[in-house]
């Protein structure tokens, strides 16, 4: 039973900047608890990434398109005395993703079967179709090795799901000390973090096509996976345990549910309100206000969900935070970028190839794909192709191609002739498999790397926030807490602890409880 408390009228106001999911989500949370809350988005409608593309007649998600790890949605809707199936209906998908190689061979991965309390199943089973779908298309060898890698998987998330994914990450000898515990530490010796992903993955699996499918995770998080640490092999592990659901409506009607729900539970919700700045006290070690078209919104509390170079470099320019920290976050490197091509078709003209909702086409080469990334656009992409319509006779196909992000200096390369060539290297890898899409496509857009940087200023186009391409990148991240400014939070997908939807609903939980934890100190020491 979740307690809930109606804010007062003298309730501590807190302005969030941005209304993407970390900053509804954070409303969400610390208006049930009995906080005043603005929230303030430049865009004309509410949910950051989470929106919606019109093609001709139809609209796409334009942004996040993969739903797992559920229980994180329930937590955030049972905060605001809901539960899901009163306002959202998600599906399990299965199986879960159709892996297309340049061999012409295709193979699905489905999600664990559950195993009921009191079975003596072994646990491998829970593996079973997954492992036989391999014997089948690969061979035994490599179901067995699949085995073995969702064990070394599952270890990885065990040691992080408590002490990372759920917690602040912790600033300084003296919070690491009291924020972990000693099985905590222990656990971090199996993060698997001093090799590379893909060098753990050539020893792990003797077929290339499995070395390659997991990989291509490593890219959830915008990461190159010849140079991210093999601890992102957690990222396969989620999906696969946790499942993949469609989100009946789109994944839009995730954002569009929490915006309701804000507004139901007295949050003001202002849309094309670009902030200009947050305004520090004299001595710069609190957040006073923030500004909004000349206007001064005074503020208790203020949560940024927006990407962090944007806080540092923009919104607190000239203050000494912004001296002492905005030229290490422009440093830390960018994630990858994408190019979406978004066409509408008649599925009828694809029968002889069974689409599902996730799909990947991948390169023909993956390390010269890989290599190309680093400068540009490849010549041969892997394609991931989402199509929540499939079996339906008209469908919506979101294509995402990899692109490296905007160069520091410049508008970047993205003219006419380079949509033109990145669309037709799509076309061409579906054909490879037998799909021509001239005769099928009915309406077409698409969205590059220097839309997203309009969209998302100073991001450069990285859609993933900081790049965890290091061994110690996913530590590296922008802190929650602004360092030196008592009332000031970072949220979201360029923050702690990473992006993707659950992710940043994480993070929206551990900047609540940050938020709330100093309130309560700063009125004991009141009241003291």
């Amino acid at each position: 039973m979740v307690t809930q408390r109606t804010p007062g009228k003298d309730a501590p106001h807190v302005v969030v900047i941005g209304a993407g999911v970390g900053g509804l989500a954070t409303a969400l949370r610390l208006l049930t608890g009995g906080f005043a809350v603005t929230l303030l988005e430049r865009g004309p409608r509410p949910g950051g990434k989470m929106r919606q593309i019109a093609v001709g007649s139809d609209s796409f998600d334009g942004g996040p398109s993969v739903m797992t790890m559920p229980w994180v949605l329930d937590d955030l809707l049972a905060c605001a005395g809901v539960s899901r199936r009163d306002v959202l209906s998600l599906s399990p998908l299965s199986p879960l993703c159709r892996h297309f190689f340049a061999d012409g061979s295709a193979l699905d991965l489905f999600a664990d079967e559950p195993q009921p309390p009191g079975t003596h199943r072994h646990p491998d089973a829970a593996w079973q179709r997954s492992a036989d779908e391999i014997a089948r298309v690969i061979g035994p060898r490599s179901a067995e090795e699949y085995v073995r890698f969702r064990r070394h998987a599952a270890a990885i998330y065990s040691a992080v799901e408590g002490p990372f994914l759920r917690r602040a990450l912790p600033h300084g000898l003296r919070e690491v000390v009291t924020a972990f515990s000693l099985r905590d530490a222990f656990g971090m010796l199996r993060l698997d973090a001093l090799r590379s992903l893909w060098r753990a993955l050539c020893r792990q699996f003797s077929d290339e096509r499995l070395r390659i499918l997991f990989a291509r995770y490593a890219t959830y998080s915008g990461a190159d996976p010849f140079v991210a640490p093999a601890t992102l092999a957690v990222i396969p592990h989620v999906e696969l345990a946790f499942g993949v659901y469609a989100v009946n409506g789109g994944m839009y009607s995730v954002a569009a549910c929490l915006s309701e729900l804000v507004t139901r539970h007295g949050g003001q919700l202002r849309c094309e309100a670009e902030v200009e700045r947050v305004e520090l006290d004299e001595r710069g070690e609190r957040a006073t206000a923030v500004v909004v078209g000349g206007e001064r919104i005074a503020a208790d509390y203020v949560v940024a969900n927006c990407d962090a170079v944007q806080l540092y470099a923009r919104l607190l320019s000239g203050t000494r935070i912004a001296d002492r920290h905005a030229q290490a976050v422009a440093r830390l490197a960018p994630s990858l970028s994408a190019h979406l091509n978004l066409f509408v078709v008649d599925g009828a003209g694809v029968e002889s190839l069974p689409l599902v909702h996730h799909n990947v086409f991948f390169s023909r080469d993956y390390e010269q794909e890989w290599r190309e990334l680093r400068s540009g656009p490849p010549s041969d992409p892997t394609v991931y192709l989402c199509n929540p319509d499939f079996g339906q006779v008209h469908q919506r196909w979101f294509c995402l191609t990899n692109s490296p992000p905007l160069p520091e200096q410049g508008a970047g390369p993205w003219n006419a002739a380079l949509r033109a060539a990145c669309r037709e290297r799509v076309v061409q890898q579906l054909a490879r498999h037998h799909i021509a899409l001239a005769p099928i496509v009915q309406a077409e857009s698409d969205v590059t790397p220097q839309d997203f940087a309009a969209l998302f200023p100073l991001s450069r186009g990285a859609i993933y926030g900081p790049a965890a391409s290091s061994r110690l990148g996913a530590f590296a991240r922008p802190r929650n807490r602004v360092p030196g400014v008592d009332n000031l939070f970072c949220v979201g997908g360029s923050t702690h602890p990473g992006a993707g939807v659950p992710m940043v609903m994480l993070s929206a939980a551990i900047v609540s409880e940050l938020l709330r934890s100093q309130h309560d100190r700063a009125a004991q020491r009141r009241v003291a």
